[in-house]
């Protein structure tokens, strides 16, 4: 009797062990499971509205492209025919869903069914920078290298009534294209994220998904993040007005009878706070001569020299002091005319 209890307790041990060792497996992550025996997944978890989506079925325990396969949407039969494991179905409006319904029935006559629930959403994104534009600039400059930039989510999910939720009631999930989780950054109400520029400007996306809280609603989109180098514009800065932004200089200027010119550089994209001296370093030359005392100055006064003319080539060079990537070059020439003699400004520089 003590013999055959024993042998009965370890059978059930055995029974036991191979029981959890085949669930962990049916689980395992990368292989496809359902309980009907067919398996639908769709070309995307996250559609948005209007988005073709294709849905395919699969089955590791039959042979389903001899499988007599009936689609249906919604209730409605759409499809049948034998093998037919692609679907295209609509994705629905925001805040409904559609049903997605399977039955294969093999050459024997046994019938698998499984169903599918298709909804959609949207998320819209803004890509900011904490890089410099001159005042009164209404355009959006590109992220420059070394930049903080903002991402900030706008995402369009509804319920059934059609009413969207609130964006800082979902729960966000943020991560790179290399899988990195920004886990410090992810969570309820965490729609915008803020990344400083790495000193090795490779462009990347950044993946969020918002969701409710119960997951009956989710969508999902990608930005990308992509850096360039700072620029330089150069303006003409009128005595009365100031710089005039809404005319950008070419090229070349000519200083006719007012002998005299000043000019703006518009620094599009650098990082420097107040005193530019402690940011940037700035460097002006006329002809290949470097003017050090206009060291810190985003405006030089230009005027022509008495009784000669020509023209002469302006540069300047603005480098990051802190950010070494941030670097930009931009040049001009200006022509004059041969001028009589009159006292000189002692503010502006003579070619």
């Amino acid at each position: 009797m003590k013999f055959s209890s024993f042998v009965n307790f370890s059978s059930v041990v055995l029974i036991t062990i191979v029981c959890l060792l085949f669930s962990v497996t049916a689980h395992a992550q990368g292989i496809p499971t359902s309980s009907n025996g067919i398996t639908l997944s769709a070309s995307t978890d996250n559609p948005v509205p209007g988005e073709t989506v294709t849905i395919t079925a699969a089955s590791y325990s039959f042979d389903i492209n001899s499988a007599t396969v009936s689609w249906d949407l919604d209730g409605k039969k759409t499809q049948k025919g034998i093998g037919l494991t692609t679907y295209t179905v609509i994705a629905p409006a925001l805040g409904k869903k559609s049903t997605i319904n399977i039955s294969a029935t093999t050459p024997e006559g046994t019938k698998y069914t499984e169903s599918l629930v298709l909804g959609s959403g949207s998320i819209d994104v803004i890509v900011e920078s904490d890089g410099y534009t001159p005042p009164f600039f209404k355009g959006k400059y590109p992220l420059v290298f070394q930049n903080v930039v903002t991402v900030t989510a706008i995402p369009h999910l509804a319920n059934s009534a059609g009413k969207e939720y609130d964006p800082a009631t979902l729960v966000y999930n943020w991560k790179k294209d290399d899988g990195t989780v920004l886990q410090d950054q992810s969570g309820y109400g965490k729609q915008s994220i803020s990344l400083e520029g790495s000193i090795v400007p490779r462009p990347y996306y950044l993946i969020v998904t918002a969701g409710t809280r119960d997951g009956s609603a989710q969508a999902q989109t990608l930005a990308q993040v992509s850096a360039k180098a700072p620029s330089v514009v150069f303006y003409n800065n009128d005595p009365l007005y100031g710089p005039m932004f809404n005319n950008a200089l070419s090229n070349s200027l000519r200083i006719g009878v007012q002998k005299e010119v000043s000019i703006f550089a518009g620094l599009f994209g650098f990082n420097f706070s107040k005193s530019i001296a402690d940011d940037l370093g700035i460097s002006w030359m006329i002809n290949n001569v470097e003017h050090k005392e206009l060291a810190s100055s985003k405006s030089i006064n230009l005027r022509s020299p008495d009784g000669i003319s020509g023209t002469s080539n302006i540069q300047l060079s603005v480098r990051g002091v802190n950010n070494i990537l941030q670097s930009a070059d931009a040049t001009f020439s200006a022509s004059f005319e041969a001028t009589k003699a009159s006292t000189q400004s002692s503010a502006a520089v003579t070619f």
